[in-house]
């Protein structure tokens, strides 16, 4: 009886180890999945991030009160616009990259005044097309810095419409 039970100890272990390779396969696809959520999930913030900054600082340089406008100096402007007697606020609150939440966007800055933004990130952007008319230069970017979110006067109006319409 005691030969019976020897041949069928490998058995089991043979089935345990077979068991454990494909629950170890499944979770590296759960995985893999899980990455590509959360970088999608990213992407379409750093999209509405970038949009929210853009329109604050067109916000800011249209409503300049001299007939020079100008753009903002700092983030914290568009936070609080003191150039107004009543306090002004053209963006609620200053975002995070969504890549990277402990650092700021990245300025794009022109002659010491912010024209616009970017990540940081190095991430290969997983959307390709679709792109609003205003963010033509994110086809062909390989990486996700090169989205750069920058107001260009005389366009406001132009991506406002845009971004109510989404």
């Amino acid at each position: 009886m005691f030969q019976f039970f020897r041949g069928q100890l490998g058995f089991s272990y043979i089935g345990v180890m077979i068991t454990l390779v494909i629950a170890a396969i499944g979770m590296q696809g759960a995985a893999v999945m899980w990455q590509q959520q959360t970088q999608r999930a990213n992407e379409a913030l750093l999209l509405e991030i970038g949009e929210a900054y853009r329109l604050a600082i067109g916000r800011y340089y249209e409503s300049t009160p001299q007939p020079v406008k100008q753009y903002p100096r700092m983030l914290e402007e568009l936070v609080e616009d003191k150039r107004f007697p009543v306090l002004k606020r053209h963006l609620r609150k200053r975002y995070p990259d969504p890549f990277s939440a402990k650092q700021a966007m990245r300025l794009v800055v022109r002659d010491g005044r912010i024209v616009g933004v970017h990540s940081q990130s190095l991430l290969e952007p997983i959307r390709s097309a679709g792109y609003q008319e205003f963010q033509s230069g994110f086809h062909g970017a390989k990486h996700y810095r090169e989205w750069q979110f920058v107001y260009e006067p005389n366009t406001l109006a132009d991506l406002e419409v845009a971004w109510v319409s989404r």
